[in-house]
Order: C-alpha cells, then sequence, then structure tokens
C-alpha cells in the first residue's frame, strides 16, 4: 500500500510485490483500492488482489505499478541519481504538478480540473522560480530555485 501511493516508483528486477490480503482474510488497506484500481485499473487491480500474486519487477513495470526497473545492485544508485535530478526542479512547479494531478485524478468534473490548471499556472508564473527560470534561460544557465 505505502508503495503504490508513491508519486513516481523505481522498482528492483527482482524485488516482489504481493497483496497477500486473501492469504490472511483480510481487506485492502491504506488505500490500495484507490491507488492500485488508478495505476492498472479495475480488472487489473481485481486479478492482482483476490488471486493473491506476486509480482516481479518487470512485470510491475508492464501492469504500470511502477514507472521503472533497474537492476538489483544499481537501484540505491538509480534512486539517488533520479531524486537529485528532480530536486534539481522547481519546487513549486513540483508542488502544483502533484496537486494537478491528484485533482485530475479525484475529479471527474472537467470544467473544474481546468479552472484548477489556470489557477495553478498562475501561481507558477507569478513565483520567484519562475521569474528565475526566464532569467536563467536568457542567460543560458541553469536555474537556482529556491522553493518561492
Amino acid at each position: 500500500s505505502l508503495a503504490l501511493a508513491a508519486d513516481i516508483r523505481i522498482m528492483a528486477r527482482n524485488a516482489r510485490l504481493m497483496a497477500g490480503y486473501p492469504r490472511i482474510g483480510a481487506s485492502p488497506d491504506g488505500g490500495m483500492t484507490i491507488t492500485l484500481s488508478q495505476l492498472i485499473g479495475y480488472e487489473q487491480a481485481m486479478r492482482f488482489l483476490l488471486e493473491n500474486r506476486t509480482v516481479t519487477g518487470d512485470e510491475a513495470l508492464a501492469l504500470g505499478m511502477v514507472g521503472e526497473v533497474v537492476d538489483d545492485d544499481s537501484l540505491a544508485t538509480r534512486l539517488a541519481e533520479y531524486c537529485q535530478f528532480i530536486a534539481e526542479r522547481s519546487p513549486i512547479t513540483a508542488r502544483l504538478t502533484k496537486r494537478g494531478l491528484r485533482e485530475a485524478t479525484t475529479s471527474l468534473n472537467t470544467e473544474s480540473q481546468l479552472r484548477f490548471e489556470v489557477a495553478n499556472i498562475r501561481r507558477a508564473f507569478a513565483s520567484d522560480d519562475a521569474k528565475e527560470a526566464r532569467k536563467a534561460f536568457f542567460e543560458k544557465r541553469a536555474p537556482v530555485f529556491k522553493g518561492k
């Protein structure tokens, strides 16, 4: 449940995922019924949960449970690289993107979703980070974001 709640998932090739609920007579927890069905669709979520399947990294990637699979011995390095890559992006943009995607997955109203996006665009462009990004672009240098 916890891994599926993450925004971005990178998995080791030989790692395994299993819900295990049928084996102990339990029901999915931690929001798994929401996150799993959003990630892989209703039928595949039902199959994974009811069949008590164990899924490898490559299978999880094919199903859409994770976005990337790496060899086991390179997982820590890849995670560090990816975290550094994301850390170099504007924190405001990351927050607004996360809010927008989260809203889109919980809202079925397209009009309100578009309003939500427009409000976030205004917030983003008014931020100091956006001003720094534009300035850095014209100065042909990497931006230095401060999350403001």
